[in-house]
C-alpha cells in the first residue's frame, strides 16, 4: 500500500511503499503542529521510532463503509500514524460520522477544532454581550474560536494575528473584553491583559509566542482575572468526541467556515512545508 514516511527528524515525509495493514481505509489526514513537533524532534514525548509514518488525525471508512473519526492509540506521537492508505486500529477507536461529511473536514476538525471549541463554548461559556479577544487569529484554532464567539452571542469578536497587535489598544481601550481565548502565551497575552475588564476569562490554549509570559500582578490581582488553562489530552474521550461532533455540525451546517488547503498524498512532503510555515488554515493531505 502506498504512504508517506519521516526517514529523518526535521525532514518532511517522503511517499513510500508501505506493508498493508488492512483494517480502516483512509481517506484523509490532517496535519497540525504536533505532527511538525514530533517531526521535528521537539515534542517533550518523543517520537516513533524511525523511520515512521506521521499523522495524529485522520478520517477513514470501515469496512461496511462508515465514515469515521481516527484519533489516538498514539498514533503519530509514539507508534505510525495514519498517513497511509490502510491503518489497523480497533473499531471503538474510531468515531463514526454522519453520512455526507467531507472525509477532509471529518480529519481536520479534531485536535485544532476541539481547541477552539472547547475553551469558547465550554470553559469561557461565551454568551450574548460578551467581548471576546482572540489571539493567535490567523491560525486555525484562532480562526474557529472567533467563528463560535460569533455563533454563541458575542457582541463583539476582535482576532488578531502577530502583526495585528496593536488593533487590541484601538477596539477595547474604551471598553475591555471580558473573555480572552489564548493559543499563543509570551508577551502578547502579558500586554493584551491591561484591556481586560474586571472579571475576564482567559482561556489558555497554546504558547506559540513563548513557553514563558510576563503576567503583571496588577493586571491579573488588580481586575480579579479568571486564568484557566485548556488541552485537550486533558479531556476524556467521551468529552473529546461530544465536543467534536458539536462543532462539526456547526460546520457541515455552514455555521462556521473552515480553510482547507489539500494535498494529494505525493504532494505530502509540500504539504509538510506549508503546515510548517503557519498555513492560516488546515492542512489535508488525501489519499
Amino acid at each position: 500500500m502506498r504512504g508517506a514516511r519521516i526517514e529523518a527528524l526535521t525532514e518532511p515525509p517522503v511517499a513510500a511503499d508501505l506493508p498493508d495493514a488492512g483494517g480502516i481505509r483512509v481517506e484523509a489526514v490532517a496535519l497540525n503542529p504536533l505532527d511538525i513537533s514530533v517531526g521535528g524532534g521537539v515534542f517533550y514525548g518523543g517520537h516513533p521510532p524511525l523511520p515512521y509514518v506521521p499523522g495524529c488525525e485522520a478520517a477513514g471508512r470501515l469496512e461496511d463503509g462508515t465514515l469515521v473519526y481516527l484519533f489516538g492509540d498514539g498514533r503519530g506521537v509514539a507508534t505510525d500514524g495514519f498517513l497511509a492508505e490502510r491503518v489497523a486500529l480497533a473499531e471503538e477507536l474510531a468515531l463514526p460520522l454522519p453520512e455526507g461529511t467531507d472525509p477532509a473536514v471529518a480529519a481536520a476538525l479534531g485536535i485544532a477544532g476541539v481547541a477552539a471549541w472547547v475553551p469558547v463554548a465550554w470553559k469561557a461559556k461565551v454568551g450574548p454581550g460578551d467581548r471576546v479577544l482572540v489571539l493567535g487569529g490567523t491560525g486555525a484554532v484562532g480562526r474557529i474560536a472567533a467563528q463560535a464567539s460569533a455563533l454563541l452571542g458575542a457582541a463583539r469578536v476582535v482576532a488578531v494575528g502577530r502583526r495585528e497587535l496593536g488593533r487590541i489598544a484601538d477596539e477595547f481601550a474604551d471598553e475591555g473584553f471580558t473573555v480572552c481565548i489564548d493559543p499563543v502565551w509570551g508577551e502578547p497575552l502579558a500586554d493584551a491583559l491591561q484591556y481586560a475588564q474586571r472579571h475576564a476569562r482567559i482561556v489558555h490554549v497554546g504558547q506559540s509566542a513563548g513557553a514563558q509570559s510576563p503576567l503583571r500582578s496588577a493586571d491579573v490581582r488588580g481586575k480579579e482575572l479568571v486564568v484557566m488553562g485548556h488541552s485537550n489530552f486533558a479531556l476524556t474521550r467521551a468529552d473529546r468526541d461530544r465536543a467534536y461532533l458539536e462543532l462539526l455540525d456547526h460546520v457541515v451546517s455552514g455555521r462556521i467556515d473552515l480553510a482547507l488547503h489539500r494535498f494529494p498524498l505525493d504532494r505530502a512532503a509540500e504539504a509538510w512545508e506549508l503546515q510548517r510555515s503557519g498555513p492560516g488554515g488546515k492542512v489535508v493531505v488525501e489519499l
